[in-house]
């Protein structure tokens, strides 16, 4: 009987993994180039996450009638490609405390300056 028994159990086992699907496994190699393209998407992520912290966007979300939350469900749905393109945007943009301004608004002073004692324009006439 118990010889009985084991022969079921043996046969149900081989039964079952003979009729079971099976899915195949699928490995290779992941180059550089994704590895290092999936990693600068989760980086543009981070960034475009960083923005949303900041309080002035908050402000422009709510203004607009979206939430924070709403904003980052957005940018994790983007595609890597679209990701990208917004930090770049973001990063070109300059900050409040960046000074970008008052050294473009120095550099164009500058140069009336050095254009006016060269003698190329009369600007400034007390000089």
């Amino acid at each position: 009987m118990r010889n009985f028994f084991s022969l079921t159990i043996i046969y149900v086992s081989v039964l079952t993994l003979v009729l079971s699907q099976t899915m195949p496994a699928y490995a290779g190699l992941i180059g550089t180039e994704q590895f290092m393209a999936n990693q600068i998407a989760d980086q543009d992520r981070q960034t475009l996450h960083n923005v949303l912290e900041r309080d002035d966007a908050r402000k422009l979300l709510e203004k607009h009638g979206a939430s924070t939350e709403q904003a980052q469900e957005r940018i994790d749905a983007m595609t890597n490609e679209e990701v990208r393109i917004m930090a770049q945007k973001f990063d070109s943009l300059p900050t409040a405390g960046d000074g970008g301004i008052l050294l473009a608004v120095l550099v164009v002073i500058l140069v009336f300056v050095i254009l006016d004692l060269a003698g190329v324009t009369d600007i400034f006439k007390s000089i």
